[in-house]
């Protein structure tokens, strides 16, 4: 400890460490010289930090963040603006489809959910607040993947996990399918994550045009079949036009949305 200001080193290098692994995954000589230590002293707080969950090691040795700080992450983003001033979105989208909706940020690769509102059908698809996906696997994860090259190409430095069998998880068919997305403006998930759940979804900017979050409605397969995935495309990037505005953004008018009933 730093007598004077009350400072623990080893847990000011453990917190650098985690701030240099969430720029993507790392190994242990490139952690020692992020955090200013010896290689010896990054790999004993890299695995103390994986023994509680926060670091996790790939099969190549490089680290990367663990589960343990998604959820903290989830815990944290409940409170922050964001959820408030895009509610009255969220709620607009669960009026007009009757379906579930959220909203989602991106943490590392993943996205996590930080609000959602459930679906008036009898037969819905659930999401819940801080549950947590690979981007590849959900709409507004690939929304944002659409948006940010350099994201992308951190992404594809490692494989892509399968979790059906529509999962994408080829490079090649990643950057066919979000060429689609730029051009639509919105992203689909047809049953990436889970069998026979589907999601449309669209980025929200701020006032710089960063894409700050993703709203999405999720459905069945079975309904996204009936609505047509280009009408709940239109009115998702409609609300997130309209959102993005409220926080500053000016950018391009989008085309009008398409009808969508309950």
């Amino acid at each position: 400890m730093d007598s004077d200001s009350g400072v623990v080193s080893s847990v000011e290098r453990a917190l650098r460490l985690l701030e240099a692994l969430g720029e993507g995954p790392i190994g242990a000589t490139e952690l020692a010289h992020r955090i200013g230590t010896s290689k010896a002293t990054a790999f004993r707080l890299a695995r103390t930090l994986q023994s509680s969950g926060y670091v996790i090691q790939l099969p190549d040795a490089r680290y990367r963040l663990g589960p343990r700080c998604l959820t903290l992450a989830a815990s944290a983003f409940k409170d922050i603006d964001l959820r408030g001033e895009l509610r009255w979105a969220q709620e607009e989208l669960n009026e007009r489809t009757g379906e579930t909706t959220l909203l989602a940020v991106a943490t590392g690769r993943e996205a996590v959910c930080i609000d959602a509102i459930p679906s008036r059908h009898s037969v819905m698809s659930v999401a819940t607040v801080g549950a947590i996906w690979p981007l590849h696997t959900s709409s507004p994860g690939l929304a944002m993947l659409a948006e940010d090259e350099d994201l992308l190409e951190r992404y594809l430095s490692e494989p892509l996990s399968r979790h059906t069998e529509s999962t994408i998880t080829e490079p090649a068919a990643l950057r066919a399918l979000l060429a689609d997305v730029r051009a639509r403006g919105y992203a689909v998930n047809r049953a990436y994550w889970r069998d026979d759940v589907c999601a449309v979804g669209a980025v929200v900017h701020d006032a710089t045009g960063q894409a700050v979050a993703g709203l999405a409605v999720v459905l069945p397969q079975f309904r996204l079949d009936q609505t047509g995935a280009d009408a709940l495309g239109a009115l998702v990037l409609d609300v997130t036009h309209r959102a993005s505005e409220r926080l500053g953004w000016r950018g391009e008018p989008l085309p009008a949305p398409g009808v969508v009933a309950s």
